[in-house]
């Protein structure tokens, strides 16, 4: 085993192809895959943070591919983007991924301790190109269940942004709108990416026999980024309604303020007039004073209220 002394780097024999996976990247790592690759450093070193864009570069004996896959974080509830590297030839298949995606994990380990008659049948590959598109494959099909979660998640809101107001609600809108965003950003160089290996792997490896199967992965991306481009045009539109049942609330809480700051206003005037210390105030020196001036208080308040029904100001 050429990656003995390295846990992170593991390989396994399927057909006429040897996949090997790195689940961490450092430079420990670069250097043991460049001896024993002969994979170029600049190339090697683009698998290392930060995130890179979705690329295909054709170099003299292999192919250098990266693609971003969406990972949800079930903790906090946010989907953010997680790289892929792949260096193909005609006899090997190298892919470095330090998140533990799970479909690239799952089937890695499938035919990790598959038998090695059976590795072939269990993994549903005997050559690089079939091993690539069932890898490829899984990893697409992974998404669909995340878009499934967001379209209940634009369900869920649109249910709640009608019955009582919630503060959580802008906060949970703004939530699924950044998972959409960054779904849509980590696939959206997918289409691009898999026709530029298509487009290259001619004379290198026996992909030309596949060819409608890696078509069938654009037209997946192509749904995705549909549904995708649906649920971004529903969030926005659930956005602009909720700013703008915000704002009818805030206006009906002024309107009550003011209509209550008009109705108290007379009132504080009434009574400050006859709390002037004067000596011809009406009604002050007299028997039922006080119960006079609350009564025209209540009769004035009452007038107004009537008065801005009629108007429907109320």
């Amino acid at each position: 085993m050429p990656f003995k002394n390295n846990s992170h780097i593991k390989s396994v024999k399927i057909g006429e192809v040897t996949w090997t996976h790195v689940s961490n990247i450092t430079k420990k790592e670069i250097d043991a895959l460049k001896r024993h690759f002969g994979f170029g450093s600049i190339d090697l070193k683009e698998a290392l943070p930060p995130l890179q864009r979705p690329k295909l570069v054709a170099r003299d004996g292999y192919l250098f591919m990266i693609l971003l896959y969406p990972v949800f974080d079930r903790k906090d509830k946010t989907i953010r983007s997680s790289e892929v590297d792949f260096f193909i030839d005609a006899d090997n298949l190298v892919t470095i991924n330090s998140d533990g995606l799970a479909p690239l994990i799952t089937l890695f380990e499938k035919c990790h301790k598959a038998d090695k008659k059976q590795r072939d049948s269990v993994c549903n590959a005997g050559d690089v190109a079939h091993l690539l598109y069932n890898l490829l494959e899984q990893q697409l099909e992974a998404i669909f269940p995340m878009i499934i979660h967001l379209a209940n998640d634009i369900d869920e809101i649109e249910s709640r942004m009608f019955q009582e107001f919630e503060k959580d609600l802008i906060q949970e809108l703004l939530r699924v709108k950044t998972n959409i965003v960054n779904v849509r950003k980590a696939i959206q160089g997918h289409k691009t990416v898999i026709r530029q290996l298509i487009k290259e792997s001619e004379g290198r490896f026996p992909i030309d026999k596949l060819e409608a199967y890696f078509e069938r992965l654009v037209e997946h991306t192509k749904e995705l980024w549909d549904t995708l481009e649906n649920q971004k045009e529903t969030i926005n539109a659930l956005h602009e309604t909720n700013v703008s049942l915000i704002d009818f609330r805030i206006n009906e809480i002024m309107k009550r303020l003011q209509v209550f700051a008009v109705i108290v206003f007379p009132l504080t005037l009434l009574a400050a007039i006859f709390g002037m210390n004067t000596l011809y105030t009406p009604f002050v020196n007299h028997e039922y004073g006080f119960a006079i001036i609350v009564g025209l208080m209540l009769l004035g308040t009452v007038g107004m209220l009537i008065y801005f029904k009629i108007k429907r100001w109320l």
